[in-house]
This record gives C-alpha cells, sequence and structure tokens, in this order.
C-alpha cells in the first residue's frame, strides 16, 4: 500500500492560522492524528500559532487605540467649535449690556467655557490668568462707560 502524501506546507498554513485543536484539525482535513501530531510537535507549529496569536492581539490593541484616538480628536475639535459658538454669543450679549446679575452669569460662563477649551487643548485650567466674576463685571462696566465717552 502507497503511503499517502500531504501537502505540509498548506497544512501548516492553515493549521497555524485556525484554533482547532491538533486532534479535531487531523479528523477536519483527513490526516492521521499520529501522523499529523508528531509533525505539529517535530516543526514546533504550535509555537508558530502562538506568536501569530501575540501579534494579532497587539496589533487589534493598535488598531483600537488609532480609532478611538482618532474618534477623540474629532469629537474635541467639534467641541472646540462649539465653544467658539458659544463664546461669541456670549460676548454679543454682553455688547449689548443689561441687568447685574446678567452680566455676571455671562461672565462666569465665558470662564467655564475658557476652562472647557484648555481643557480640550491639554492646557492646566488651574493656573489661568483670570479673575473673578466680580472683576469682569467691573471690566464690562469701564468699557460701557468708556463707550459712553466717544
Amino acid at each position: 500500500m502507497a503511503k499517502k502524501s500531504y501537502d505540509w506546507v498548506k497544512l501548516k498554513l492553515e493549521f497555524v492560522k485556525s484554533s482547532l485543536s491538533i486532534r479535531d484539525f487531523a479528523e477536519a482535513y483527513g490526516v492521521p492524528y499520529s501522523t499529523f501530531s508528531k509533525k505539529v510537535m517535530r516543526e514546533k507549529w504550535s509555537s508558530e500559532r502562538n506568536q501569530i496569536g501575540i501579534k494579532l492581539e497587539s496589533k487589534s490593541v493598535e488598531k483600537t487605540v488609532e480609532d478611538k484616538s482618532t474618534e477623540l480628536a474629532k469629537f474635541e475639535a467639534k467641541s472646540l467649535k462649539a465653544i467658539a459658538v458659544a463664546q461669541d454669543g456670549i460676548i454679543n450679549a454682553l455688547s449689548v449690556g443689561g441687568k447685574p446679575n446678567e452680566v455676571k452669569a455671562l461672565t462666569g460662563a465665558l470662564v467655564d467655557l475658557q476652562k472647557v477649551y484648555r481643557l480640550a487643548l491639554g492646557a492646566s485650567t488651574e493656573n489661568q490668568a483670570t479673575g473673578s466674576v466680580e472683576d469682569y463685571s467691573v471690566w464690562l462696566k469701564e468699557i460701557h462707560n468708556a463707550k459712553g465717552r466717544d
């Protein structure tokens, strides 16, 4: 009886890419378990399979990090645009003037927007060269009074 020949290169490639056990793989590809098992052990196919798994995990993590960083960058860009629009609206409302409590609320909102903007850019929000909301109110009154003198 002639000894059956197997395409060992093809079998190896399929084996290292698969997750089947040695026994299940041998059965699925019609190779006697004993013959296949000896070949796998002798040539360390399982080790190669493990290396592929490690590389796959690493690439998967890299891809996930890349995807998430891209998504975060898009979100931050959108947030910065929204902050700019809100800031323009607040500045317009402040230029009209208004009741002191409205001015106080608007200047407080400007401070909050500045903090969010700085956070989005990765800058500290704790060491800003900003005064209190009352300081902004005084500043706005001075501007308003100066406009009246012009």
